[in-house]
């Protein structure tokens, strides 16, 4: 076996999907996150019994056995009918699997201490490095060797941290923490527009903007490629990504079809997105709540809680997004027991409703070049990167802000960070050499 330091790697853990990249004195590879694919999904499935995964295998085995119910008088938890169990109820019970999403998007929350079940703590780190551990595994696999380094991406700035450097910091530390639970012995933080920007470094020159859309963050960052050394000049973010325009589908072709708009503001919030229903099945009084409220709405909210489809639910609404970015219009469809959706949605509406988040994308982008003290004229060259830079309203904007310059669409967009965070990786630690 290859010694531990033969190989080092990139890991771009994303709000919605991972991608991880493999260096050695051979060069980069992008690998196989998942079987057949290079991006995995970032989803983390625990088990009552200490099982736990990532990726495909989290979807596949949460939608196979999620159902499956612990009653808590017959709970090993819950001996004499007393427990320290946060979902304990006399009558109740609860799933003995659970599946959390997005929780990148909370790391910068002080107040975010992860999640609870079964009597159990998971910190965010803790959660973190299970994506993180899954990508270990498959570079460990296709290495043939452990790996004791890597570069990790992060947005510029965490969506909850803006004007708060001590949020952004914390997010930082339960990022790094999450890469040594996976068994990193060393850890480097990189921004993800940065690495994106070494990626595009041996195909460009002069001045670039390098445009990532991700999930969660849009991020900027301005670089020379004339300049020695560290080519970046600006950087700058803004709490946008993906999951948030899922958010303004949902807002305006999905909640009034359901009733959702008769709920209470604060469960109406709760059913934005997928990310927040995965902290609101922790809640152990909502369903009382909802039989409280009564009616369509309330009925629907818990079909979308509790029918054990709410991953298949909020998929079906992010595909309609995507399906827009290539139609005109399409339909938002979903059926699954007594919840039904089957609505017509145009592109126009939804970049109307999506206005005020480009708009902050603009101000990001700007606010980049006033750090590097370039104007737009001065650009040669904008690399769209990130699965939301696919939106034609981005695009448009984009055009707009950069008239001149040469606008380049990533064919790679999933894997252009992780192919920057690998390439800065092995200028860290390499050349590494084998044997």
């Amino acid at each position: 076996m290859p010694p531990r330091d033969s190989f080092c790697c990139g890991i771009d853990y994303g709000t919605s999907n991972s991608t991880v990249a493999l260096a050695d004195a051979a060069g980069i590879r992008v690998l196989e996150a998942d079987p057949s694919s290079e991006v995995a999904p970032s989803l983390i499935y625990l088990h009552r019994e200490g099982r736990r995964l990532a990726g495909a295998d989290a979807e596949r085995t949460f939608f196979t056995t999620g159902h499956e119910r612990t009653a808590c008088l017959e709970c090993s938890l819950a001996p004499y009918g007393i427990s320290e169990c946060r979902q304990y109820r006399r009558g109740g019970g609860c799933n003995d699997a659970r599946l959390l999403w997005a929780v990148k998007r909370d790391l910068a929350k002080p107040s975010f201490s992860g999640t609870n079940s079964w009597a159990a703590d998971f910190p965010p780190a803790d959660l973190v490095s299970v994506v993180i551990g899954h990508l270990r595994a498959r570079a460990e696999a296709e290495a043939g060797a452990e790996l004791g380094r890597a570069v990790v991406g992060h947005p510029v700035r965490f969506p909850d941290a803006v004007g708060d450097a001590g949020a952004h910091e914390v997010a930082l530390e339960r990022l790094t923490d999450a890469a040594r639970r996976a068994g990193f012995d060393e850890v480097e933080l990189l921004p993800e527009p940065t690495a994106a920007a070494l990626a595009g470094a041996a195909e460009h020159d002069g001045v670039a903007v390098t445009l990532d859309f991700g999930g969660g963050t849009f991020d900027v960052a301005v670089t020379d490629f004339d300049r020695p050394g560290d080519p970046v000049r600006g950087l700058a973010a803004a709490p946008v990504g993906g999951e948030r325009l899922d958010e303004v589908l949902f807002e305006i072709a999905v909640a009034e079809p359901l009733g959702l708009h008769d709920l209470p503001n604060w469960i109406f919030d709760e059913l934005r997105s997928l990310n927040k229903v995965m902290l609101a099945l922790a809640d152990p009084g909502l369903p009382r709540i909802l039989d409280r409220v009564g009616g369509r709405g309330a009925a629907n909210a818990a079909a979308i809680l509790y029918g054990g489809r709410a991953y298949d639910f909020y998929k079906a609404i992010e595909a309609a997004k995507v399906r827009l970015s290539s139609e005109p219009a399409t339909r938002i469809r979903f059926r699954h027991d007594a919840l039904r959706l089957d609505v017509p949605v145009t592109r126009q509406a939804f970049e109307t409703a999506i206005k005020p988040e480009l708009d902050l994308v603009e101000v990001a982008i700007r606010e980049a070049l006033d750090a590097a003290e370039s104007r737009p004229s001065e650009v040669r060259t904008v690399l769209l990167t990130g699965g939301s830079s696919q939106l034609p309203a981005f695009r448009a904007r984009v055009a707009e802000v950069f008239p001149v310059s040469t606008i380049e669409h990533r064919a790679d967009a999933f894997t252009t960070v992780v192919r920057g965070l690998a390439l800065h990786a092995q200028r860290r630690w390499g050349p590494v050499k084998v044997g």
